[in-house]
């Protein structure tokens, strides 16, 4: 079974090299880099974020919700990390 990515869709994490908070688009623990969400897209190592806030259920199925249907070219890898908001189950 692979590995639960630490944050969420929707999570705002605190991005420790610039005291910035931003807001993860996905964070795959395999390759240990994330994604945001906004302008512009990029990838960071897990490692340089920490916890801020918590989406809850209901805004992390919202945020992914967005996510697929933004035409981001990433969307495929939030939605294999956490299942398709638009199914019955969302991985948790």
């Amino acid at each position: 079974m692979a590995e639960k990515p630490p944050f969420r869709t929707g999570d705002a994490l605190l991005h420790k090299p610039s005291g910035e908070t931003w807001v993860c688009a996905w964070a795959d623990p395999e390759t240990g880099y994330l994604s945001w969400l906004g302008w512009p897209p990029g990838e960071a190592k897990i490692s340089d974020f920490e916890l801020a806030k918590a989406a809850s259920d209901d805004e992390h199925r919202q945020w992914l919700r967005d996510l697929k249907r933004s035409g981001r070219r990433d969307f495929s890898r939030a939605l294999r990390l956490y299942g398709d908001p638009d199914a019955d189950e969302v991985a948790e």
